[in-house]
């Protein structure tokens, strides 16, 4: 039983490394050629993707208020 847990905490955690470093290499992409107000907004969404507190605040306020 010991090891039958211990072999699905392993898949589970190889499965989210994974999944995170597929959002990541299309997130690479999706910057190459983007604004500084859409590199902050993939920021944005990247967070809230990854589970970061950041994407539950809301977004940024806006320069100069």
């Amino acid at each position: 039983m010991l090891t039958a847990a211990c072999i699905t905490a392993a898949v589970l955690g190889v499965a989210k490394v994974l999944r995170d470093w597929l959002i990541l290499r299309q997130v690479r992409a999706a910057m190459d050629g983007c604004s500084a107000e859409d590199r902050v907004r993939i920021g944005m969404r990247l967070a809230g993707a990854l589970g970061g507190r950041a994407a539950e605040e809301g977004p940024p306020a806006e320069p100069g208020s």
